[in-house]
């Protein structure tokens, strides 16, 4: 009797530390590197800004980040600094350059709503374990 106690008592312990083997802190989330290119019209959008604003209803507690564009479009985001992103859905929003008149440059209005994450439309998730390319191709209707 006294080992089927001692047989019980065992495997409950080992139940236990099973079940709260997951349960302490969770493990520290490593940021990602996020690079890419916005065309405007099949053109870069030179000199614009890009936003990653976490998707808080997808999960994301991260932080808001921007980073500017160069002269050809592109952006990019190192995993470590403090621009560096975690992994996790993200809005993006993008703004035009401030000094340049897109129209006078033969592009057509810039859509308002694409300067904020929450109506652009331009989700994306952001994953571990190695670089992340996002490329935005942004056509506009006359």
């Amino acid at each position: 009797m006294r080992s089927r106690f001692n047989i019980l008592r065992f495997a409950t312990a080992a139940l236990l530390g099973s079940a709260l083997h997951g349960c302490g802190k969770p493990a520290s989330v490593q940021p990602v590197a996020v690079r890419g290119q916005v065309l405007l019209q099949g053109r870069p959008l030179v000199n614009g800004s890009i936003v990653f604003a976490p998707n808080r209803e997808k999960g994301n507690i991260g932080k808001t980040v921007a980073a500017p564009l160069d002269l050809e479009g592109r952006y990019h985001f190192p995993a470590d600094g403090p621009k560096s992103l975690t992994p996790g859905w993200y809005r993006i929003a993008l703004a035009e350059p401030p000094d340049l008149n897109l129209t006078a440059s033969g592009y057509p209005p810039f859509p308002i709503a694409l300067r904020r994450p929450d109506l652009a439309g331009l989700d994306r998730e952001l994953v571990a374990g190695g670089e992340n390319t996002l490329d935005f191709l942004i056509e506009v209707g006359e």
